[in-house]
């Protein structure tokens, strides 16, 4: 049951912030910072604080994930959900209480929410794969036909009178290549594309 009113009293951290790192940190620099720490920590455990020995653990627990490649890889992908935190719970208990009412509602647990998030996000990627393309695409096609123009323009100033047959003739090289760019727009957009993205597809899985 969705408990109302619910409030932390401190937002819990991601095992980034628990070591002040960035997400970017090399694997030698999140070793060197543990130890550093955990050194700090040890001092004021030595005393009988029950605080330092418990950000000890929380600091080990942080290290023995983030110095794990596939363990990272794992939690970085977990982190890109807006639900996510070190215990699947939310951030912040408005997006808390939002996720445990979608989650009894829908009847699904936290893992297929995740992977429900995971394919939506490798899709949009995909979309923006083909528009990125795309517009590459018709961008050099539309640089090629402007060079077209501009060639037609310098041969129709270079030249006082140009033969009505010789005018014609550019008209047609403009309305084939107009005709061709299209062609290889449809195979290149519905036929090249596609393939394209079963590739990646195939890479992921």
């Amino acid at each position: 049951m969705v408990r109302k009113g619910y409030m932390p009293s401190t937002k819990r951290e991601t095992f980034y912030q628990i070591l002040g790192l960035p997400r970017d940190s090399q694997s030698k620099t999140i070793e060197e910072v543990y130890l550093k720490e955990v050194e700090f920590w040890e001092g004021i455990a030595s005393a009988g604080s029950p605080e330092a020995k418990e950000k000890i653990i929380e600091l080990t627990r942080a290290f023995l994930t983030l110095s794990n490649p596939e363990k990272r890889a794992k939690y970085d992908s977990e982190l890109d959900f807006d639900f996510v935190l070190l215990d699947g719970k939310a951030k912040d208990p408005e997006i808390e209480e939002a996720y445990d009412l979608y989650r009894l509602s829908h009847k699904k647990s936290y893992q297929e929410i995740l992977g429900e998030f995971t394919r939506f996000r490798e899709e949009m990627g995909d979309t923006l794969w083909i528009l990125k393309k795309t517009t590459i695409y018709l961008v050099l096609n539309l640089i090629l036909y402007s060079g077209i123009v501009v060639f037609q323009s310098f041969a129709h100033e270079s030249t006082d009178s140009i033969p009505k047959d010789q005018d014609t003739n550019f008209d047609v090289v403009s309305v084939c290549f107009l005709t061709l760019s299209f062609i290889c727009f449809l195979y290149f957009r519905f036929q090249y594309l596609p393939k394209q993205i079963k590739e990646r597809k195939k890479d992921r899985s």
